[in-house]
């Protein structure tokens, strides 16, 4: 059977339309298979309540990359972004407003520490120093473990910006990849409240604990974000994030891309050790000169193929990927904003409008992961949370809001043999009543709610684990180990096969990276003929 495309790409989660978009850019038929009615895996918005629409999973933006907003002409077909107004941590009982204005910040931080301040600036300096240089190599292909001349160019961009930086600097960029943030925290900071806020920032982006060696890598997420040339903005996305998605796929399908929702991929089809097509649960075959694939690494090697087709070490290895951003999240519909205690009950403030975290001191941040790790439900949990019908009025009838909330830490495997589908609303109801000791009346308002639990992420979106992040960010799980040496350069051992998703360098978050670095090998392969069997003519796109 003769191939029908160039390319299939696996799952319509940002990252496959991502390659998708630029595949078709470089003239190759190529087609994304959604299992979904709708495309976005955990980009997406959708209705959680009539006239009530949230994004879902993800629900912020701060990684994705300029270079593909700009190629993928992502603004033509209608994305946008949108500022909020600062920052509110809530810690037990006290809490931080932080803006833009600078003297204000300097008060907030004032009435905690006399020093701290300071201490913040020469800190984020630090780390935005440091950051610099991963965001630089985001858009290139990791070395191989055993680096060979086409691989040194990686090396030695990261050994100019290395170079440039002073001794000291050095020093700060290896603590935060080998020291715990524990560690860097007690030695920058004076006050309990701020160092809780950067505990509590450092804790989002990780599943470990805050005294293990590595746990500072989350620091780097505050660092390589970059929005439109401001450094660590966060925004969220206009009609929610799914208008990401939809502004992808509609550049796509611009040039000539096949979006298929509803169609599941049951088996990735290999012959004489080569990716050929797939096989859908429909019992449809689609063939092609290569496949991307944008699931998870454990899903795409143990569960879409047979692993018979891979080397047994290898096997063991992908099996060993550490996951661990199990996470809920619950989406709310209110008929009217909740009162934050700190502020004037009834009257909207910026602080409606802003990041809004919710979180308990370092203890109990320790205290609920350790509880996650034996599979049991800690009864303070890190909130992330956002009101994104403040500033986006398409989401929600006049007057009435969606709140978005990310939990954390929580286990995927629950002890004693509990199912999350027989917790999963007391859990719920466990996460508003301690949303009320800052939010007093915030049951009252709910008319309709979502919990996603961590097994509806795993079963409805794809998410082995519930791992947002396709395996979590530790040292040895980056760069040219993500996800295997034998896989790192997004080519796999089965050759014709590629992997495109959050599993490979730099990682998980919404940046359209892995996406953007996967496309540019296989268009590469393409042009010259390295996919085309023995004999084979090129049957699509440019030899």
């Amino acid at each position: 059977m003769k191939p029908n495309y160039d390319a299939i790409i696996v799952g319509g989660g940002h990252n496959g339309l991502t390659s998708a978009g630029y595949l078709a850019k470089a003239g190759f038929k190529a087609v994304v298979l959604e299992k979904r009615d709708i495309v976005g895996g955990s980009a997406v918005t959708e209705e959680i309540h009539p006239g009530y629409r949230v994004s879902t999973m993800a629900y912020i933006v701060s990684l994705l990359r300029d270079e593909v907003v700009r190629d993928l002409e992502l603004k033509k077909h209608g994305f946008g972004m949108i500022k909020m107004d600062g920052k509110l941590v809530i810690c037990n009982d006290d809490y931080l407003f932080l803006t833009d204005d600078e003297n204000h910040n300097r008060r907030e931080i004032g009435r905690f520490s006399k020093t701290d301040y300071d201490a913040m600036q020469r800190f984020d300096a630090m780390i935005q120093e440091a950051g610099a240089i991963v965001r630089k190599v985001m858009l290139m292909p990791p070395p191989k473990v055993d680096a060979g001349l086409k691989d040194l160019v990686f090396l030695a961009k990261m050994g100019l910006d290395l170079k440039k930086l002073s001794p000291e600097h050095r020093h700060r960029l290896v603590q935060i990849f080998t020291s715990s943030a524990h560690d860097l925290i007690e030695r920058w900071l004076e006050s309990p409240m701020v160092k809780n806020m950067y505990a509590a920032a450092c804790f989002s982006g990780n599943f470990a604990s805050l005294k293990q060696p590595g746990s500072a890598l989350p620091f780097f997420s505050m660092a390589v974000g970059e929005l439109e040339g401001e450094l660590g903005a966060w925004r969220l996305v206009k009609g929610g994030i799914g208008g990401l998605s939809e502004a992808m796929a509609s550049f796509a399908q611009s040039k000539g891309v096949e979006i298929r929702t509803n169609a599941p991929v049951k088996e990735i089809i290999i012959e004489n050790g080569r990716a050929k097509g797939v096989l859908l649960e429909n019992g449809e075959t689609l063939k092609a000169r290569c496949v991307l694939a944008n699931t998870d690494p454990k899903r795409t090697f143990l569960t879409l193929m047979d692993p018979k087709h891979l080397d047994p070490e290898f096997v063991r290895d992908i099996r060993q990927i550490r996951m661990g951003h199990g996470s809920p999240k619950l989406n709310l519909a209110l008929k009217r904003l909740p009162d934050i205690r700190f502020f004037e009950a009834g009257k909207e403030g910026p602080w409606h409008r802003s990041n809004i975290s919710i979180y308990p001191d370092i203890k109990d941040m320790e205290d609920n992961f350790f509880a996650a790790a034996v599979g049991r439900i800690h009864d303070k949990p890190r909130l992330h949370i956002v009101i994104p019908s403040t500033v986006d009025g398409t989401l929600a009838p006049p007057g009435h809001h969606v709140m978005s909330i990310m939990a954390k830490y929580y286990p995927y495997h629950l002890a004693d043999n509990v199912s999350w589908d027989d917790i999963k609303e007391d859990v719920a109801d466990q996460i508003i009543d301690y949303m009320t000791a800052a939010m007093p009346n915030l049951r009252e308002l709910i008319v309709g709610r979502q919990m996603i639990s961590p097994l509806d992420m795993e079963r409805e979106y794809g998410l082995t684990e519930c791992d947002i992040f396709h395996g979590r960010h530790d040292l040895d799980q980056l760069f040219s180990f993500r996800p295997h040496p034998k896989a790192a350069q997004y080519r796999t051992p089965v050759k014709n096969l590629y992997l495109c998703g959050s599993g490979t360098h730099p990682g998980g978050g919404v940046t359209g990276a892995p996406g953007y670095n996967a496309a540019r090998r296989v268009i590469s392969d393409l042009k010259r003929g390295a996919l085309t069997s023995p004999g084979s003519p090129i049957p699509f796109g440019r030899p």
